[in-house]
């Protein structure tokens, strides 16, 4: 089989799609991307694409993905950003291809470990309940247990009602618990070795990127080729999160209710509830009891050495640590006594559910102690530790909030460069927004891809005629978004843009406070002109909202930061997107000051080279929400006048294909040319 000839054969004039869909319209960009596809799988290297909205990137990339891994008898492993991205792939990209295709393939979802239901632990569960839950806990142990009978595949997503977080806890899949050798048989009843033993027979597999990395354990051979699998290979669609959410595995924060929750689980004395009752484990209760008073201590003394907060008035919810022992360690070698005592248990357990489940608390509590001891020492046992950023976060200004220990790494390009972008392994990195002015040199220097081909697909949109820009150059965005005189000149401009559309607008925000305080201000006369205003954080969540605002045709939607990104409302319900500011990123947070400081220390300059890319991209983003097929039309608003008052504005125009421009005031409005 000729992969590359098939492909032609499937997306050209006349080919095998054409024959399946009325109307058909041929797409040059989408053969074009599934060519560069197959002549890089072929050639065993990296590919990065960007390729906008309407180019049909999913089934640019599946077609030769799957003609590779039957024709190679390889995985093919397909990494999204957004669930709602992977449930399109799944229930409605591969569906389709199967009717298309002359090949029978098999593509499966995988999910995490604990989305499924364990039925050995639920046995345990259920034997054990009255040691270990507490009685509204145990009516919710009792319809898992129905349910259990019942369900198809045994995870979260099949449950018809709410979640009991703890009790799912202790019947959920788990790393050392549900194993091949407790749950793994030819007839076994577990389902997620059902679901492993599904994958391994599977030749395109689906799953998410957080789930990804928390998988992929890193490279120790550089000749392996595989990722997840032995020959798989991984095509990340939204590749422009990858950076991000690397990170967050490469660095795992920890917090004290983590910790609070893991002891509790151990041993709870208000309700003698837990895995120790029963057991011979009066020498280790002593020890739990004293863990929950220093854990609270010790994240208390964190918050009083390091945030300052007035009385009634919001302080910052993060900040950085510069040097090792911020705080005295009063807690690890505590953590080091409860292992050992749990090691000791090992000798009374009954059976060998008893030992697995005592073997992954000790896991559980050695990972916390390594974090706390590495964050306290900044990282001194690493080979750079001066290449991580530490930092404390509070979950909010409440006083009882929770605290984090957080980290990350202030640059991942030798990660991605050792890890992903290995010789002789393929990666296919695709999102509608990977090139700032252009180029790929932004991307491929942060995610170290600099060896990877490109390409950088045209539109399918005609955007002269399909979106109109509205620029108002005369708001100055203040150094504190709580300018009375700034607020005052957005509710104008906002409510003003909104009217000329009769709502049907998207307003997207940098700020959560600025955006409550614009809502509150708009929503009267709103709902005078009978257009309902729906505000992320207030009107529910975010799936509630987008589906609000998709029926209510004339409705208004604020939002932040995930709207940005990831939403497809095509059609009249968002015709209208004002975007109140330019997105930098604030640069007092501590991950994006360190690498802004980590530019500068090798003589760049950290505006040019990650503040502006970065606001571009996130630009980018936010713009593509309003143009999603050929029949849509719109306005895009821009509220901020360093857009055509500083000299890098001129990037943010230019990183959007070429539409209508027009310049007004926000008191007279006057065309400019």
């Amino acid at each position: 089989m000729d992969i590359r000839k098939e492909t032609e054969n499937f997306f050209k004039n006349g080919g095998l799609l054409s024959h399946h869909f009325e109307n058909y319209e041929h797409r040059q960009s989408q053969l074009e991307m599934a060519l560069a596809i197959a002549d890089t799988l072929e050639t065993k290297t990296h590919l990065l694409v960007e390729a906008p909205t309407g180019v049909g990137k999913s089934f640019a990339y599946l077609v030769p993905a799957i003609l590779f891994a039957k024709k190679y008898n390889r995985k093919a492993v397909i990494s999204t950003h957004t669930i709602n991205l992977q449930e399109q792939i799944l229930y409605k990209d591969i569906p389709v291809l199967k009717n298309i295709i002359p090949l029978e393939f098999k593509a499966n979802l995988i999910k995490g470990k604990s989305n499924y239901l364990c039925p050995n632990r639920l046995s345990r569960a259920l034997e054990n309940a009255n040691s270990l839950f507490e009685d509204e806990e145990q009516i919710f142990l009792d319809k898992i247990h129905r349910w259990a009978k019942q369900t198809s595949d045994g995870t979260t997503s099949d449950l018809n009602f709410r979640i009991n977080y703890n009790v799912w806890q202790n019947v959920c899949a788990e790393r050392g618990i549900c194993t091949s050798k407790t749950c793994g048989s030819t007839d076994t009843k577990c389902f997620y070795q059902k679901a492993r033993m599904e994958l391994e027979t599977s030749d395109v597999i689906i799953t998410n990127h957080h789930l990804f990395f928390t998988l992929y354990d890193g490279i120790s051979d550089p000749d392996v080729v595989g990722y997840l699998y032995k020959d798989d290979f991984v095509i990340f669609d939204e590749s422009h999160t990858l950076e991000s959410v690397a990170a967050s595995h490469i660095s795992p924060a920890f917090s004290r209710e983590m910790l609070k929750y893991h002891l509790l689980r151990l041993h709870n004395s208000k309700t003698r509830k837990g895995f120790l009752v029963g057991k011979q484990s009066l020498h280790i209760l002593p020890v739990v009891q004293n863990l929950l008073d220093i854990n609270s201590a010790f994240f208390d003394s964190l918050k009083r050495k390091l945030f300052k907060h007035s009385e009634g008035k919001p302080g910052k919810l993060a900040v950085r640590v510069y040097e090792p022992g911020i705080v005295k360690d009063i807690i690890t070698n505590e953590l080091g006594v409860l292992i050992e005592g749990l090691r000791k248990l090992r000798q009374s357990v009954q059976n060998d559910w008893e030992e697995n489940e005592l073997n992954d608390f000790i896991i559980k509590f050695g990972e916390m102690k390594y974090i706390i001891s590495d964050f306290l020492g900044q990282g001194k046992n690493s080979d750079n530790p001066n290449e991580f950023v530490y930092w404390v976060e509070l979950a909010s200004n409440n006083t009882d909030a929770n605290v984090s220990l957080c980290s990350s790494p202030v640059d991942l390009s030798d990660y991605f460069r050792q890890n992903i972008f290995r010789q002789s392994n393929t990666t296919i990195h695709t999102s509608a927004t990977l090139t700032v002015n252009n180029s790929f040199e932004y991307f491929s220097t942060r995610l170290g891809a600099e060896s990877s081909a490109n390409l950088k697909l045209s539109s399918s949109f005609n955007y002269y005629d399909q979106m109109e820009m509205y620029i108002v150059n005369d708001i100055h965005v203040p150094n504190r978004d709580t300018n009375e005189m700034y607020e005052l000149m957005l509710r104008d401009n906002i409510v003003e843009f909104i009217n000329r559309t009769e709502g049907k607008a998207m307003v997207l925000f940098t700020n959560s406070a600025l955006m409550q305080s614009i809502a509150n201000k708009v929503k009267d006369e709103l709902k005078q002109n009978e257009i309902k205003i729906f505000v992320q954080g207030v009107s529910g969540s975010r799936k509630h909202i987008l589906d609000s605002f998709k029926q209510d045709v004339n409705s208004v939607l604020f939002g932040l930061d995930s709207f940005w990104l990831g939403v497809d409302i095509p059609g009249e319900s968002l015709s209208n997107l004002i975007i109140t500011k330019l997105p930098f990123q604030v640069p007092e947070h501590p991950v994006i000051k360190a690498r802004m400081e980590y530019i500068e220390m090798k003589g760049g300059n950290s505006f040019m080279e990650y503040s502006l890319p970065e606001a571009i991209l996130k630009f980018r983003q936010g713009v593509g929400r309003l143009i999603r097929n050929k029949t849509d039309h719109g306005i895009l608003v821009i509220l901020d006048s360093r857009i055509v008052t500083k000299p890098y504005g001129k990037y943010f125009i230019n990183s959007i294909d070429e539409c209508k421009i027009e310049i007004v005031s926000s008191t007279v409005n006057t065309k400019t040319e």
